[in-house]
């Protein structure tokens, strides 16, 4: 798969956009999950997804490693949702907002609801930063290195944010798993 993906990031950096949509499939529901638990809007997530495969189309060429696209693209996506995030907050605290802008979507069920407003509530309780990474351990699947790369911190700092961020949680959520 790695060789199938750096031929694409390859084939992309020559200008073929057809490549790159290709990795952009591969990549894009993961971008999604992320964005839309960074900015807590999913109308904010589809925008800040989309800002950033257009900065990683028009950057591509800058991208040393081919082996590295998913970090790389992961870092934009990454810097591309705090913007947003503080955007919409400065918006929210100047205007009474009246539309359902900047909330998740309802969920389905009682118990969903609850759940999802307890695990927004848990995920608020922590800094930007430990949000960051527990968000991309447990939603991107990435490792404390991988992490480390997108966040331009040492790998060791990031285990142990995880680790506090992780116990952090369990105990707002009153110990659940």
């Amino acid at each position: 798969m790695s060789v199938q993906i750096s031929e694409l990031v390859t084939r992309a950096k020559k200008g073929s956009a057809e490549a790159f949509g290709e990795l952009y499939e591969l990549y894009y529901k993961e971008m999604y999950c992320y964005a839309c638990c960074v900015t807590g809007s999913e109308v904010l997530a589809q925008d800040a997804v989309s800002d950033a495969v257009l900065s990683a189309f028009k950057q591509i060429k800058s991208l040393k490693n081919e082996k590295a696209f998913k970090g790389w693209i992961f870092k934009i996506l990454c810097a591309t949702c705090k913007r947003y995030y503080t955007e919409n907050q400065k918006r929210k605290s100047l205007a009474y907002l009246d539309d359902d802008e900047g909330t998740f979507a309802e969920p389905a069920s009682l118990d969903n609801m609850e759940l999802s407003v307890e695990l927004k509530s848990a995920l608020g309780e922590l800094s930007e930063e430990e949000r960051e990474i527990v968000l991309l351990s447990v939603l991107g699947s990435y490792r404390s290195h991988e992490i480390a790369d997108i966040l331009d911190i040492p790998p060791s700092t990031v285990r142990s944010k995880l680790r506090r961020s992780l116990a952090k949680l369990k105990n707002e959520l009153g110990g659940e798993n």
